[in-house]
């Protein structure tokens, strides 16, 4: 029977401290996504059933931003100030295009930003999110898009927008 040296066993013992701290920290991770309504994982599905629930009541704002994103970064109290102006006939869905590794960033952020409604964090295949919310979307962020409270598409675009633009848009959409 060939004996373990003392190096070999440390390294097995270290091993399995480091699984053990990733699974606890995977763990904690996740449970801290279930557990905070403000930033809500979402795939391209759910998504479309998210704005499709709001046909009839709401006029619709979806706007997906990162926070690695300087235009997103730089639009994002416009868009905030859109939700509290038109709140009893507009919804502003975010969704967070960051990387896993920045959710908690993302998360912070919003809070800092006063965002006190669900939004959402990008979820599963990217090009198959890019595909349900547009057509005409290459993927660049950010990306908006306003739809009516009938369900149709009154107008997108990709990059940055400015108050008067999202309010333009959003007047449209609530036949104003």
């Amino acid at each position: 029977m060939k004996t373990v040296n003392r190096n070999q066993w440390l390294m097995a013992v270290f091993a399995l401290f480091l699984l053990s701290a990733f699974s606890l920290h995977d763990r904690s991770v996740k449970e801290n996504r279930d557990r905070d309504p403000l930033l809500k994982d979402v795939t391209a599905e759910e998504l479309k059933g998210i704005i499709e629930s709001y046909e009839g009541e709401k006029a619709v704002l979806v706007n997906v931003w990162a926070t690695w994103c300087a235009p997103c970064i730089e639009e994002f109290p416009e868009i905030v100030e859109i939700q509290r102006k038109y709140e009893d006939s507009l919804q502003v869905i975010f969704i967070s295009a960051d990387f896993a590794d920045s959710r908690e960033r993302a998360l912070q952020f919003l809070k800092d930003h006063d965002v006190d409604w669900t939004t959402y964090f990008k979820a599963g295949n990217d090009q198959k999110f890019i595909e349900t919310l547009s057509d005409d979307w290459t993927g660049a962020l950010p990306f908006s898009k306003i739809i009516s409270k009938e369900g149709k598409v009154v107008a997108s675009w990709e990059n940055s927008a400015t108050f008067s633009k999202f309010d333009k848009h959003v007047k449209r959409a609530l036949n104003l």
